[in-house]
Order: C-alpha cells, then sequence, then structure tokens
C-alpha cells in the first residue's frame, strides 16, 4: 500500500498521485504468479484504486470500511487502587492532559472508518462531562461506544443521559466476596459498587455488561460472577490478565487451547493516551518500531499520523505478533460485545 497520502483529491499534486498509483501497483503484480493474467489483473486493479483514491477517503482505504476501533484511554487517574493495575501509579497531570476538543476533533474525523469507541482509563468517569460530550457526539455519527468503569462514579443523572444515547457501560468486577473485595480494590467500595450497578441495569438493562480478569486470583471467582449475569440477563466477559504494573499472576492454561497463528486485528486500532499520543496497541512497548509514539492528535491531524510510513510498517510487524495480548478483547471486540 503506498504511503502517500492526502484527504481529498483536489489536496493532491500530480506526483503525488503518480507515486500513489505506482506504489500500490508494484507490490501487486508482484503477488500474481500467472504473469498472462497481469494486464488484466492491473487494469481491474486500477479500477479499484480510482474508486478509492477519488471517492473515499485514503484512510480508509487503508484501514477498511468500519474497520476500526477507536480507543482513548482518557486518564490514568483513578479513584480506586486495584492489584490487578498499575496504571493508576502514574497519573498525568493537569498539563498533561488531552484538551477535549482534540479528541471530538479526532471522532469527527475517522467516523466514517470506526465500529466503536471504547473510552477507559484509569477511571473514565472521573471525567464525566467529557465523556458524556464524547457519547453524545459518538450517537450522532452512530458509532457506537462502550465505558468501561470500576462503577464507583455511576450516578442516576449519568445513567439517564447515557440509556438515553444507547451505549454500553461495562462495569469491572474481578470478585463478588465482599472479604476480598478490599484486597482486589485497595479500597471498601464494595456496598457502593453493587448499588450502582443495580441502577444501572435499571437503566440500560442489556446495554450493561461486567467484565472480569481472568488470573490466578480470581479463577475461583468468575463462576459466581457469570452465574449473577446470567441472572441479570447481561453479557459477562473475561479478560485474561496482561501486566500493565499490577502484581497479579496470569493463568497459563488459558492459552493452551488457544490458535497461535491467528493475525492480531489490533494492528486496525487507533489507541489514544490521556496526553493526546497515538499508538496502535497499548501494549505497543513490546515492538522495538513502536516504542515511540506515532504522532499527537493535539498537535496533528489524526489522518496525517496514521498514514505515516511507520504507521503502515508498525500494522505489518503487527500481523506476526504473538504476544499474549492478542487474546483480549480488542483483537475479537465484534465477538466479545456484539
Amino acid at each position: 500500500m503506498s504511503l502517500i497520502y492526502r484527504r481529498k483529491a483536489n489536496q493532491s499534486k500530480i506526483m503525488d498521485t503518480v507515486y500513489d498509483y505506482f506504489g500500490e501497483m508494484r507490490p501487486f503484480v508482484k503477488r500474481i504468479d500467472k504473469k498472462w493474467l497481469i494486464p488484466l489483473m492491473v487494469f481491474l486493479k486500477t479500477i479499484e484504486w480510482s474508486i478509492y483514491r477519488w471517492y473515499k477517503t485514503p484512510v480508509r482505504r487503508f484501514y477498511g470500511i468500519k474497520g476500526n476501533e477507536l480507543i482513548y484511554m482518557i486518564t490514568s487517574r483513578c479513584n480506586e487502587r486495584c492489584a490487578k493495575c498499575g496504571i493508576w501509579k502514574n497519573p498525568e497531570s493537569d498539563t498533561e492532559h488531552l484538551q477535549i476538543a482534540a479528541f471530538i476533533d479526532c471522532l469527527k474525523t475517522l467516523h466514517h472508518n470506526l465500529y466503536q469507541v471504547t473510552l477507559t482509563g484509569g477511571e473514565p468517569l472521573l471525567f464525566m462531562k467529557d465523556v458524556l460530550l464524547i457519547a453524545e457526539e459518538a450517537a450522532v455519527h452512530k458509532v457506537p461506544m462502550i465505558i468501561v468503569t470500576n462503577g464507583v462514579l455511576v450516578t442516576e443523572d449519568f445513567l439517564k443521559r447515557y440509556a438515553e444515547l444507547g451505549h454500553i457501560l461495562v462495569f469491572s468486577i474481578d470478585t463478588l466476596e465482599k472479604e476480598k473485595w478490599g484486597n482486589f480494590r485497595g479500597k471498601d467500595t464494595y456496598d457502593k459498587v453493587m448499588s450502582n450497578l443495580q441502577l444501572a441495569h435499571k437503566f440500560l438493562g442489556g446495554k450493561l455488561r461486567i467484565q472480569s480478569v481472568y488470573a490466578e486470583e480470581t479463577k475461583n471467582d468468575i463462576p459466581k460472577i457469570k452465574e449473577l449475569c446470567k441472572q441479570m440477563n447481561i453479557q459477562h466477559v473475561s479478560q485474561p490478565y496482561m501486566d500493565f504494573g499490577g502484581v497479579w499472576h496470569g493463568v497459563k492454561q488459558i492459552y493452551e487451547n488457544k490458535n497461535d497463528n491467528i493475525i492480531c486485528a489490533a494492528r486496525k486500532n487507533i489507541c489514544i493516551y490521556p496526553n493526546g499520543d497515538v499508538v496502535k496497541c497499548f501494549d505497543h512497548y513490546r515492538i522495538p518500531l513502536a516504542k515511540e509514539s506515532l504522532g499527537n492528535i493535539e498537535k496533528e491531524n489524526i489522518i496525517e499520523i496514521l498514514c505515516r510510513k511507520r504507521s503502515t510498517e508498525i500494522s505489518k510487524i503487527m500481523k506476526t505478533c504473538n504476544f499474549p495480548c492478542k487474546y483480549l478483547s480488542c483483537n475479537v471486540p465484534e465477538i466479545v460485545y456484539e
């Protein structure tokens, strides 16, 4: 795929168009085994290229129609101190926190490409006003949205508005035993979260989910949580434990029956940190080329960031990734949340 793009055809220079065309045709021709088919295949490919070049935005051509998930870690701050997670240990300062207008612009630019927007943290509801602005914008563009929350800050007013917008809310719950709760969460918020869960179920119904981290510490708790979800007629999602600075332990057996040949779909993700930095995956540090961010949406247009050479090279590398993180829901979101 060519790495030279302009957002609209009328922004393009002639040589950009030439480089774009031959940059796509050369590798395409090399993949054709039967040489006598080359003229016909190039003709058909030229038609396809022309349609995408002049009719579709370039970023859609590369990433696909409705082929991306936009994941925004809106904050690394948190009101809990979960043992499974270390993100809360390094909260961003006020000066490092992205202005909400920059993310709204990013969402507006990409909405044709997105099948889903996910807000995570830290605790997203620490910025409840911003979260609702994003939820409203997503609803305007008919992009489904998911918020993953610890459930402590949920309020009736928030739930009423969020329910009107038709998005999904995910409570993170790893045990139903009150004695374990304080150790897991670092705070005694069991009663508050359970009360808010019932309140959320009242307003959201089937748009409510529960997500649990499957670890050595929780493997005996998960069946009870699943049973609660069954009783409430809501969906439960189990995520394998990943080391994000926590002190829990992964369950090795979870990978024994997994297909190691699956391609990491997270290469199509667009992940944004609290300061606006853009990466393909929050585990990007595992890939040497991806240690630095691709850019920052407060300083640059998201299209320019995604169409850079390094961005496309990282996507190619991620096709062969075999890290455990490929088993997270961001790799199979349609299956997990639909």
